[in-house]
């Protein structure tokens, strides 16, 4: 971590202790494991902070951050376990896997993670990933695309058999019909995504491994163009590089809702007891110059919704 990215993260947490009023929990300790120093992760600790300040916490802090290399786990753990710590704040995959795996006996509370399965490893542990609701995600199909009947996507059995099986339920159910495609390598992509081009009327980007690996990008992101068929993306890196659109989350306020968890933790309730959530603000990011590339006509108020345009 750099001493400008310390400087900012130790001013998010001044900041909000100053600004908080009524009651101290003076006793209360919380480790703060962040996976990056990315900008999202900074976003959802101001967050996490506002939310308990403006319930009149003002608990001790200890940032630890991984600089998203898993080698540090070991040693940031260790620090943890020493450290007394009431509450454990995990932030991304790489900092929730680590401390789930190593320790048991302190509450954790989680956010910005990209699968749900994170959050069931154990009784101390509940959070909030970034993942949207199936039926959410389909439904935005609709409204981006709304003549698409059929819907493509590519993915690996391995990592998202399960998750496809209960799109393909809650398509049918919007009157939409999911066409899916294993597969099990990168090289398999562009030949898989050619049987689409006659099936499919917009495709559909998962989070994957395989399906959506940088090796993949390029593929993806032709078929979409050369054959006019919307992609609706998994992140907006891929809309900036030409997919139509992508849903992504209000990332200070998922750390909100962490705070939320944090504080009935704080009062007693067991992680446990917490069921986890997905975000509750959704956000998107939108290309212009795709959906007139492919004669979409995007209404004026979801132009104007977008967080960013390209």
């Amino acid at each position: 971590m750099t001493m400008r990215t310390i400087t900012a993260l130790t001013l998010i947490l001044l900041t909000c202790a100053a600004l908080c009023t009524g009651a101290v929990h003076a006793a209360d300790r919380i480790a703060l494991l962040i996976s990056s120093d990315d900008a999202p992760y900074k976003e959802a600790v101001a967050g996490f902070n506002e939310y308990l300040n403006k319930q009149g916490m003002q608990p001790a802090y200890e940032l630890i951050s991984l600089g998203g290399d898993a080698s540090k786990a070991g040693a940031a753990i260790q620090k943890i376990r020493l450290g007394g710590f009431n509450l454990i704040f995990a932030l991304g995959s790489l900092a929730t896997d680590a401390v789930t795996r190593e320790i048991t006996d302190t509450p954790i509370v989680a956010g910005l993670i990209l699968r749900p399965e994170s959050l069931k490893k154990g009784a101390n542990v509940t959070g909030v990933t970034i993942e949207f609701p199936l039926d959410l995600q389909l439904a935005w199909i609709q409204k981006m695309v709304p003549q698409a009947r059929t819907i493509g996507v590519v993915f690996s059995p391995d990592e998202n058999r399960k998750k496809i099986e209960a799109a393909a339920k809650a398509a049918q159910k919007l009157g939409l019909k999911l066409e899916a495609q294993e597969v099990r390598t990168a090289q398999e992509v562009p030949d898989v995504l050619e049987r689409l081009s006659k099936r499919a009327q917009v495709l559909w980007g998962v989070p994957d491994a395989v399906a959506m690996s940088m090796q993949a990008a390029k593929p993806v992101l032709l078929f979409s163009l050369q054959n006019s068929i919307p992609f609706a993306a998994p992140s907006s890196m891929w809309v900036k590089a030409g997919a139509l659109y992508s849903l992504d989350c209000d990332y200070k306020d998922v750390g909100a809702q962490c705070g939320e968890m944090a504080m009935k933790v704080l009062k007693g309730a067991l992680p446990g007891t917490i069921p986890p959530e997905t975000p509750r603000i959704v956000s998107y990011s939108l290309n212009m110059n795709t959906a007139r590339m492919m004669k979409l006509t995007i209404l004026d108020d979801v132009v104007r919704g977008a967080k960013q345009t390209f």
